[in-house]
């Protein structure tokens, strides 16, 4: 989605967007702080900040506009008929596997201890800008249950690239084993053999484990909701 540089035309731009999908302006804030939380980033953004930037004379670009047009590309207008059957037949697309990491069929320590669910046809040119590794060393799963809420929904859709496997970074997602069960939550390093393993929703407490006692199977890259 091509996203206007002037902040004029941003601000319209955003109204006409969230207009057209008949969002309020609250509605576009929690979609777009969505989408932070998943890439790490504890997004301040209110109903006000977006009402105030939409109103004539905006001067500068905001920092969360990219995460707006995230919101935004996520619930792209339906294409056609027509334009499904060119889409599924045409060379930019790529088959990811789909794997269920609720049902492991080994110590859950690798990926291909979990069961496959099939395949994934996923625009290739989207993957190139959500991650550099190639397809086949990234996945498809979906998550379950209310642990990750609000950041995840029950049966949302996650891309994770498995050459992410250390834990450099603090606070962000990843598809883990935790005693030989899958899950998908986000990490923070506490101590050198000490794992934080947080759940977002505030009712599900968090967990201190041995680093040992944690393996990871990727970091989610990627977030889709149906809709």
């Amino acid at each position: 989605m091509d996203v206007p540089t002037d902040p004029r035309e941003a601000s319209a731009w955003i109204r006409s967007n969230r207009e057209a999908r008949g969002w309020s302006t609250g509605t576009l804030a929690e979609r777009a702080k969505a989408f932070a939380i998943a890439d790490g980033s504890h997004l301040k953004l209110s109903q006000q900040l977006i009402s105030g930037f939409e109103q004539p004379g905006a001067k500068r670009i905001p920092h969360w506009l990219r995460y707006v047009a995230m919101a935004f590309e996520q619930d792209a207008p339906k294409p056609s008929a027509r334009e499904l059957t060119v889409s599924a037949t045409a060379e930019n697309s790529v088959a990811l596997r789909q794997v269920d990491l609720s049902y492991s069929m080994g110590p859950g320590a690798n990926i291909d201890d979990y069961v496959e669910e099939g395949t994934l046809d996923f625009d290739a040119s989207l993957l190139s800008r959500i991650t550099r590794s190639p397809a086949d060393r990234v996945f498809v799963a979906s998550g379950a249950g209310d642990s990750m809420f609000p950041t995840m929904l029950d049966n949302d859709l996650v891309i994770v690239d498995t050459m992410q496997r250390t834990l450099n970074m603090q606070d962000r997602i990843w598809a883990i084993s935790l005693y030989g069960a899958g899950a998908i939550k986000r990490l923070r390093a506490i101590g050198p053999d000490k794992v934080l393993v947080i759940s977002d929703n505030k009712d599900v407490e968090n967990q201190e484990v041995s680093a040992e006692d944690i393996y990871l199977l990727g970091r989610v890259v990627w977030l889709g909701r149906r809709l």
